[in-house]
């Protein structure tokens, strides 16, 4: 063995101040390094970095992939400001999605860092990094948007519908991602996937029947907050009413959350602010937006809150609320583009602005987008004639997440 070089020894160990560590035993020739302090000053790396380093020496790449490890470098990410990650996409058949992301300052990635979506996917949901994706034949993943890895999920026992539908979410507690399957019109669908694992599960049936036999339909993308997965449901007797029903991805358990006031309506929409799940409408003046937090899942405990964004109509007439930022900043997203896509950063202490410039994927060119519902767009053609195209623009928070993923092959997007 060269000097200078490393090696590990697996398993628990104790560290330089007598702790005990999961991470292995580091040492060299000539010399020992405790191992807690390469762990530490290797986890505040960034994810491209780590992935390179891994072809360093047997080493590294194990300590690299090491569970502990792994989950301290993602406790580290979710300590830095995020970036911001933007899913563009757009239903028609011909043109792929894309990734796109900004950092906690505005500056858009390298367009290296733009990762394209297979065409006629859909994204179930984004949590610390990976992606579940489906295509058109039912067919699931999960990617790592920071490694580019990715790993095939088994089917399902029973077809995947037209009517069912797939959430994505985290469960903090127990540090597991799953993937629920459960369909609004048929009760013995209920099935649930453990990232990691081999098969799908059932879910325990008395956990579930909370649709009191009325048909109901979602109509908006779920959402996952703190462990729970939100969505909203339309019945399919009265039109005009909607309820939120939740998962939580730790106790399995469906249930659902009363709203107060005069609860939802077509025009809400779910976000995260400041780490709750909060309720909001499309702002009626233009640049201040009512909301329903709720502090507390378990108690139902809601508190309102009223934002007042900076912004004059002529910046943007009809602004979307996007959510916070790790900053304690919110971000509104704009309401038309034209070759590039403008955020809006607002303290909402000092009641500061700041934007930023996105420039955009191929397809959406130079021609003009307009909002026309929520976070969805439409090209329209020349003398703002009828809709060419239609997309949508949905912001997450992007965490750097080194998870190794199991390989079929296949890196990143296609």
């Amino acid at each position: 063995m060269d000097k200078g070089e490393a090696t590990i020894e697996t398993g628990a160990t104790k560290s330089s101040e007598g702790r005990e560590s999961k991470i292995g035993r580091v040492q060299a020739v000539g010399y020992h390094i405790p191992q807690d302090i390469v762990a530490e000053i290797l986890a505040k790396l960034p994810a491209k970095s780590l992935m390179r380093f891994r072809c360093v020496c047997k080493t590294w790449s194990s300590l690299i992939r090491d569970p502990f490890f792994v989950k301290l470098h993602q406790n580290q990410s979710l300590n830095k400001p995020c970036k911001t990650g933007l899913l563009m996409s757009t239903k028609h058949q011909l043109f792929n999605s894309h990734f796109v992301f900004a950092d906690h300052e505005g500056k858009q990635a390298l367009e290296e860092d733009t990762i394209s979506i297979p065409k006629s996917s859909n994204v179930l949901g984004i949590a610390n990094g990976l992606a579940c994706i489906v295509n058109d034949k039912h067919r699931i993943s999960v990617y790592n948007l920071s490694t580019r890895e990715s790993t095939t999920i088994p089917p399902p026992p029973q077809e995947i519908r037209f009517q069912d539908r797939l959430s994505f979410g985290f469960d903090p507690l127990a540090n597991e991602y799953k993937i629920v399957k459960f369909c609004a019109h048929d009760k013995e669908q209920f099935e649930i996937f453990t990232l990691g694992a081999e098969r799908w599960r059932r879910i325990n049936r008395k956990h579930y029947n909370f649709y009191g036999g009325a048909k109901w339909y979602d109509f908006k993308e779920a959402i996952c907050v703190n462990g729970v997965i939100y969505w909203m449901v339309k019945s399919m007797a009265e039109s005009l009413k909607i309820n939120l029903h939740s998962f939580d991805v730790h106790g399995e358990k469906f249930q659902q959350v009363a709203v107060p006031g005069n609860g939802l309506c077509l025009f809400s929409d779910l976000i995260q602010i400041e780490g709750c799940l909060a309720v909001i409408q499309d702002s009626e003046c233009g640049n201040k937006f009512k909301l329903k937090m709720l502090q507390d899942y378990h108690n139902n405990v809601w508190t309102h809150k009223i934002i007042d964004i900076p912004l004059s109509p002529k910046d943007v007439r009809y602004p979307t609320l996007a959510g916070t930022l790790g900053t304690g900043e919110i971000l509104i997203l704009d309401d038309h583009f034209s070759g590039c896509f403008r955020l809006f950063y607002s303290d909402m202490g000092s009641k500061r602005l700041r934007s930023a410039k996105i420039a955009l994927p191929s397809f959406f060119g130079e021609n003009k987008w307009k909002r026309y519902y929520a976070n969805h767009y439409s090209q329209t053609g020349e003398n703002n004639g009828s809709w060419l195209y239609s997309a949508s623009i949905f912001s997450f928070h992007h965490v750097e997440n080194i998870l190794p993923l199991k390989e079929d092959g296949q890196y990143g997007f296609i």
